[in-house]
């Protein structure tokens, strides 16, 4: 394919104006309040700094094939863990390209710059460009609760994942919590997919996935691999 450069860093396989999400135009106050480290806590029950760690654990699980962080938007969570990372090379995906800047903005205030092992593309997490088994490690934070086809994105998620390589994935469920209200209303408004924990593991179960599960509040930390 041929990538567009849209600015430093910044690549993308399509022309201006196509494959555009809703965030290019509500990227900064999605940045500013559900990114909010208060936010998360009161109303979905857990800490944002356990992104940090899931991340950290990703990054050190293998010194094998590349890193893809899938669907990563801004990084408000993440970037510190990504500053000092050099090991190997880093591809952050995602199909907004306003929350591409904003991740790219994050990494130049942490780190000065942005590091030589890392790139930012434009891209749909449910065909992604890449060869079969390119990724040692893949992180998707925050992605399956937007999407009706879970099976779909796990099945392309895994179809670029090494053998033996490791799989990060976090999303919103059901919690027995007075958020389930809220998590019902925003699938009502299709803002996102409500599940409960079941119907989520079922779909891995389904794909032959065996994964490690730890549930705060309304959200599921999942590792595969």
């Amino acid at each position: 394919m041929t990538l567009r450069l849209v600015e430093p860093h910044v690549y993308s396989p399509y022309a201006p104006g196509e494959n555009t999400n809703p965030y290019d135009r509500m990227g900064t106050v999605y940045d500013l309040v559900a990114c909010s480290r208060l936010y998360n806590r009161v109303v979905w029950g857990y800490w944002t700094d356990n992104y940090h760690a899931l991340c950290l654990d990703a990054l050190g699980s293998s010194t094998d094939g590349w890193v893809l962080d899938a669907g990563c938007g801004s990084l408000a969570f993440t970037a510190k863990a990504f500053t000092n990372y050099t090991e190997r090379p880093v591809v952050f995906l995602d199909q907004s390209i306003k929350l591409l800047m904003l991740a790219k903005s994050r990494l130049v205030k942490l780190n000065g710059k942005i590091p030589d092992n890392m790139v930012f593309l434009h891209g749909d997490i449910l065909r992604l460009p890449f060869k079969p088994k390119s990724f040692g490690t893949v992180i998707a934070l925050n992605v399956l609760h937007v999407l009706k086809d879970v099976r779909m994105m796990l099945q392309e998620l895994t179809r670029v994942l090494l053998d033996g390589g490791m799989l990060s994935v976090t999303t919103l469920i059901e919690g027995g919590r007075f958020a389930d209200k809220y998590l019902h209303m925003l699938g009502k408004a299709g803002a996102l997919v409500s599940r409960t924990a079941n119907e989520l593991f079922a779909v891995f179960e389904a794909l032959g996935m065996p994964i490690d599960c730890s549930i705060q509040g309304n959200m599921a930390f999942i590792r595969f691999g």
